[in-house]
Order: C-alpha cells, then sequence, then structure tokens
C-alpha cells in the first residue's frame, strides 16, 4: 500500500465542537466519512484497491475540511489528515486560515514542516544542519555534501521497523555504486544506547549521527520516517524519499 492511513475516532474528538456549533454537523459527517471507509478497507486484500479507496477517503475528508475551514471541526480534520494531504493540498488549506490562529489549534507545527518542506522541495538547495556522533561531537551536514556524487541522507530511528528493513537494500547500494553514493544516517531516537545498540546489530557501516535537538528534522519537515533525502554533488536536492531502484538507475 502506497499510504497508510490512521483513521481517528472522531467521536472522541467531538469535545473540540460546543453542541450549539453550527460546526458539530461537518464532524458528523466527517465521523460518518470514518466509518464508511474503515468498514470498506476490512474487505480489501489488493494494496492498489485500498490505495485508491484511501485517495477517495482523502479527497472527501479534505473537502469536507475546506467547506467551513475556519470552523471547529475544520481544524480537527485537518490535523487528523494533514500526514495524508498532497503539497497542493496543504498549499490550500493554509491559505484560506489565519496563520495566527494555527497555534490555539494545535496545528502550528503542522505549518512549519509545511514551509520546510517548500524550503527543501526537490530542485532546492539543501539545508544544512548539525547532529551528533555517539561521542557527542557536532557534525554539520555540509561536511559529507560535495564529497560525493551524490549523498543520501536516512533520517531513521532504532523502534522504526521500516527503517530496519531499508538497511539491507542500503547496504546493497553501497556495495555496487560506493564510488559514487554516500550515505548519512540521522537518527531521531531519544534513547542514545538504542540507536547504538541497533547500528551494531544492523552493521551499519556508513556515518552515524543522531538528531538530538530535532534541528535536522525541522530544518527537513521530517513528520515520519523512514525519510530519505538525495543529495547531488553541487548540494541540489534530488528526489525525498527514492526507492532504492530509483537511487540506482539515477547513478547508472
Amino acid at each position: 500500500m502506497k499510504r497508510i492511513i490512521y483513521i481517528l475516532c472522531v467521536a472522541m474528538l467531538m469535545v473540540a465542537c460546543k453542541k450549539e456549533d453550527k460546526s458539530a454537523k461537518l464532524l458528523e459527517d466527517y465521523q460518518a466519512l470514518n466509518d464508511r471507509i474503515s468498514e470498506e478497507l476490512k474487505e480489501v486484500e489488493d494494496p492498489d484497491v485500498a490505495d485508491s479507496i484511501i485517495t477517495a477517503f482523502i479527497d472527501e475528508a479534505f473537502a469536507l475540511q475546506q467547506a467551513q475551514p475556519e470552523s471547529e471541526a475544520a481544524y480537527v480534520i485537518l490535523e487528523d489528515i494533514f500526514y495524508l494531504l498532497s503539497d497542493g493540498q496543504k498549499a490550500q488549506a493554509f491559505l484560506v486560515l489565519n496563520i495566527d490562529s494555527l497555534e490555539v489549534h494545535g496545528l502550528q507545527r503542522h505549518y512549519d514542516a509545511y514551509i520546510a518542506e517548500q524550503n527543501t522541495a526537490v530542485g532546492m538547495p539543501y539545508t544544512d544542519f548539525a547532529a551528533f556522533t555517539s561521542a557527542g561531537e557536532a557534525k554539520r551536514l555540509s561536511e559529507f555534501v560535495g564529497q560525493s556524487d551524490y549523498l543520501l541522507v536516512d533520517f531513521w530511528a532504532s523502534w522504526c521497523g521500516p527503517c530496519r528493513r531499508s538497511m539491507p537494500g542500503l547496504k546493497e547500494l553501497l556495495a555496487k555504486y560506493g564510488d559514487k553514493l554516500a550515505i548519512v544516517g540521522i537518527s531521531v531516537d531519544e534513547d542514545a544506547e538504542a540507536w547504538q545498540q541497533a547500528v551494531g546489530a544492523l552493521e551499519l557501516t556508513w556515518p552515524q549521527l543522531r538528531d538530538t535537538n530535532d534541528e535536522g528534522s525541522k530544518a527537513y519537515g521530517i513528520m515520519a520516517i523512514p525519510h530519505t533525502v538525495l543529495i547531488a554533488r553541487d548540494g541540489t536536492i534530488l528526489a525525498h524519499n527514492p526507492s532504492h531502484e530509483e537511487i540506482a538507475a539515477l547513478i547508472k
């Protein structure tokens, strides 16, 4: 499945709207949409079919949010579906909102991540940041950019299953294209010991740093992992989350 959907129980969020608030009906409609999509997904085994259902859910949910964008319900819906929206939908959502009201509704971090995503979009120059070695030494991303034709920045964590499962593929890429490709791991682990144990257990040979102050995550708008950023020798961002096959094809 291309996207994983996290459908929250909107019944628990109904407290966000007073009974007399006209937006309560909007939240009820969103609850009904959640219920319908959840039931449809239970009957689906084909990932492509499931993905099309999720795409339809995103579009319908976003349409509901846009119907009353400044209502309490709309803020609840936007927070719930934000990670599933396209760049265009995010842009439209923030275009019609009062930016000064985002903090009150718990959406400031989403807006900050959106701005970071725009600043680090494909074709933009990379954004520098500092992360730390296991010895506590600060290293900047700029120390790695330009040292090879391509640099893959891998945001990951020891507790992230998909991150760990991606490591064998990264090893294969380095084995085949190590003369052109370099990798630097940026862990978002809070537990330094768990991070180091994972590095050892996974036998990771490329540089590993820990984003202890979230500087890197904030700079690139990282809201979910694994997340990789492919950077050219000249510092241009070439791709976000490219598949291993896409990286290999680009290098070839």
